[in-house]
């Protein structure tokens, strides 16, 4: 079967670095950091974990300004929506819209939730919120309203695959254009879990840090003194579309999604493979899926959570997959400006690299001014730099050993 090219011809995103593309695309490139200290804000003084990357609420418009009128609400919903607002403003309104697949962690700590939320009055609160379904549905609600045609329930689809679930939305969602069985979709990723039962079970697992360091210094992905990840939140929406349909419009397209690949280790909870195994798979089948040399990739976007093990484990795998190359081409963590928002990172790292592909520039890892000898490649330390690139590899790695890879091409035409 010849597969369809399937392009990005909109999007919208919040995030600690922004909450619309022009801000986190300038602060991106500034090599800005997002990340704060929690302690006597959003967390107690004494709490454990003293970092996060949250988004600045009072920026956020109303759930009402937003579309909706509900009792209660999410802020993963809330946060969802203005990412759609921002995509509808260049989409027409009579535009069909087929699909939507959401990377989501709902239903991870539903018992938890369930429990604590028992004082909430029964006839004012919604439990829909827990569902995973409920926020593509509210999005398939408003987008029936504006004219963008129903969506039948099969095409609205929710995946949980940990800090792969961003990438593996954009690689579901590619499959089912290239084969023609949409013709639009629309990916949506949200995470807003930066509170303190979420941060304390990270925590637990001993993957955060938790060091007396100016916030902004918090996050060091390939640093000797890195000391754990610091989490975030954020929320997404992207259009892609194949060709066709985006020449048929006349809609300005952004990049080409080419190459996807997912493999599963199903190694340990949280810990990778020492031998990188689905590592490795994950991203030679994503190059091979984009149909192109490895020579071709100009820059990766790495997962870089600034943990010991996974940054280690993750330039060990980039090596074997590239051989001595991997010393030329430039490697860099957006998690070093805003910390890892789960769920949300591999599509909030697939609109950093659409931003790279258009710039020609490639934004920097900051904080690394430690070299691990571990850590011996190309991580643009210095600041953004200007290359020209026309492929990119970007990179998300879940836990429980779920991989998801990207390949995204410089639009040509």
């Amino acid at each position: 079967m010849t597969r369809l090219d399937v392009v990005v011809t909109g999007y919208g995103i919040v995030s600690p670095l922004g909450v619309s593309i022009t801000e986190f695309e300038e602060r991106m490139f500034a090599g800005d950091s997002g990340i704060i200290d929690l302690r006597g804000s959003f967390v107690s003084k004494n709490f454990p974990v003293p970092f996060g990357g949250v988004v600045d609420e009072s920026r956020i418009p109303s759930t009402e300004a937003l579309g909706i009128h509900l009792p209660t609400y999410t802020k993963a919903l809330r946060y969802t929506l203005f990412a759609l607002q921002q995509l509808l403003q260049d989409l027409p309104p009579d535009i069909q819209i087929d699909g939507i697949i959401q990377g989501t962690p709902a239903g991870i700590y539903f018992d938890l939730v369930r429990h604590s939320l028992q004082a909430y009055d029964p006839d004012t609160f919604i439990w829909d919120g827990l569902r995973a379904e409920w926020i593509i549905e509210v999005m398939a609600d408003l987008l029936k309203k504006r004219g963008h045609g129903e969506i039948v329930p099969e095409n609205l689809i929710t995946v949980n695959s940990a800090c792969a679930a961003g990438s593996q939305s954009i690689g579901i969602a590619l499959r089912l254009l290239q084969t023609n069985r949409m013709r639009r979709c629309l990916v949506s990723s949200a995470d807003c879990g930066a509170w303190e039962s979420q941060l304390m079970n990270f925590h637990l697992l001993h993957t955060l840090t938790t060091e007396d360091v100016p916030a902004h210094t918090a996050s060091r992905p390939f640093s000797k003194s890195r000391a754990g990840f610091v989490k975030s939140e954020a929320a997404t929406v992207l259009l892609l579309e194949t060709r066709e349909a985006a020449e048929e419009r006349g809609a300005k397209v952004f990049c080409e999604i080419c190459g996807y690949a997912f493999t599963s280790d199903a190694y340990r909870l949280t810990d990778g493979r020492e031998d990188n195994l689905g590592i490795v798979k994950a991203m030679e089948d994503a190059i091979a899926d984009a149909g192109i040399e490895k020579r071709q990739i100009g820059y990766i976007n790495a997962h870089g959570t600034s943990t010991v093990l996974n940054d280690r484990l993750e330039t060990q795998a980039i090596k074997k997959v590239f051989g001595k190359s991997a010393y030329d081409i430039p490697v860099s963590s957006l998690k070093s400006q805003m910390g890892h928002p789960t769920v949300a990172a591999g599509a909030v790292e697939a609109i950093a690299c659409i931003l790279m592909l258009q710039r020609n520039k490639i934004a920097p890892t900051i904080n690394l001014t430690e070299p691990d000898p571990e850590c011996d490649l190309d991580y643009v330390a210095e600041g953004s730099r200007n290359v020209s690139i026309e492929y990119i590899l970007s990179n998300s790695f879940g836990f429980g050993g779920q991989n998801a890879c990207l390949v995204l091409k410089k639009n040509d035409r």
